[in-house]
């Protein structure tokens, strides 16, 4: 326990140091995409749901301009902002019905919501990244019975998967195994790179997710996996050659892996990404049966080796965790200044900013002076 303490003491110490040390300099108000200074926020379907859904135009506008403005607050230059989180659209789409995060009975609300997004983000100064969950089609038993009750649902269940995650609800996934998923995901894509001027393309960690198919081997998972990137890659940089792509990987290097993840590849050979961004979503007081470990900087420290093609890297921060008790990650507990230790220690290693996840935090009172912290740096 005395040398616990003595860690924790240390972990604090730290953290009140950045506080006397002078902010890192070269914050531009818009950061050009893979440049040293992206500070991003992820604006999840969740966010949509509870801020943005069934808006008129001028409500949706209004309270978009808002959420931008905080993100902007807090010294942010880039949102990441969900537009297709199951199989759907946050837009007129040919290929997938309209979200019901957006349109709680899925039609069209009148007007085009990504538009407004991709146009008020540039009015604001902010770049604007379209994050998509490429294979998800449901998350638990009242989505998938909500994606089953459209005309999509039909179409494509030749190429997808419906399994019992390990809670027990019922999802659907398309398969990543077979040639429709590919094409069905590369041309979406495709029709978001050229109707909307976005500046990037962002997929998160879900790939091959518990329960979807357990029987596959990890090298099957990957293949089918790395078989769609470099098609995604590969229909970005014809649409729109100075649009990037990049991924947000588990921050856990081996359970990237296990999921098809294969970030080895990914950070060693061109033609599959832009950059990597994994949720490094630990404290360096993570206590472990041998004690205290810097989980955060062990973990930082890996991505960083593991990046032999010296990609862009930003690291994923859980500015959702900021003040919970956890048995395991006290660090969350005893520091307001968490985020900001992370970023600064990050930034020491070699990488090129961060992102929150996710916006709502932005809103909370436990979170502001971590925020007011993290913006200093």
């Amino acid at each position: 326990m005395k040398k616990t303490r003595k860690k924790t003491l240390a972990y604090l110490l730290a953290a009140v140091l950045l506080l006397t040390i002078s902010p890192i300099t070269g914050f531009r108000a818009k950061a050009a995409p893979n440049t040293a200074d992206k500070k991003a926020c992820w604006i999840s379907f969740l966010d949509i749901e509870e801020t943005l859904q069934d808006k008129s135009e001028s409500e949706f506008s209004a309270r978009l301009s808002t959420m931008y403005d905080n993100v902007i607050k807090y010294g942010m230059n880039t949102v990441i902002v969900h537009v297709r989180a199951m199989g759907d659209a946050m837009y007129p789409s040919d290929y997938y019905p309209w979200s019901a995060s957006l349109s709680t009975d899925r039609s069209h609300p009148g007007y085009d919501p990504l538009q407004i997004m991709v146009d008020l983000a540039h009015k604001k100064n902010l770049q604007f990244e379209a994050w998509i969950n490429p294979y998800r089609l449901s998350r638990d038993n009242e989505s998938t019975a909500s994606f089953k009750a459209t005309s999509f649902y039909k179409k494509f269940l030749p190429y997808s998967i419906e399994y019992k995650a390990p809670g027990g609800q019922t999802c659907l996934s398309l398969d990543p195994a077979q040639k429709e998923t590919k094409d069905l995901i590369s041309n979406g894509i495709r029709e978001i790179v050229s109707k909307y001027d976005v500046d990037g393309i962002h997929f998160d960690d879900y790939f091959y997710v518990s329960g979807m198919a357990d029987q596959l081997d990890i090298a099957s998972k990957k293949a089918n996996v790395n078989a769609l990137i470099t098609q995604v890659y590969q229909t970005i940089k014809s649409a729109n050659p100075t649009c990037t792509f990049g991924i947000s990987p588990a921050g856990n290097p081996d359970n990237a892996r296990s999921q098809g993840a294969d970030i080895d590849t990914w950070l060693s050979t061109p033609g599959y990404i832009d950059y990597i961004m994994p949720q490094i979503y630990w404290t360096d007081i993570y206590m472990t049966s041998s004690g205290a470990k810097h989980m955060f900087t062990d973990r930082c420290s890996t991505w960083i080796k593991i990046n032999k093609n010296d990609l862009p890297m930003y690291v994923g921060l859980a500015l959702y965790r900021v003040g919970t008790d956890s048995k395991t990650d006290l660090g969350w507990a005893s520091s307001s200044t968490n985020l900001a230790y992370q970023y600064v220690t990050a930034k020491q290693l070699g990488y090129d900013g961060y992102a929150l996840f996710r916006y709502q935090w932005l809103e909370k009172n436990v979170a502001a002076e971590e925020l007011n912290h993290l913006k200093n740096y």
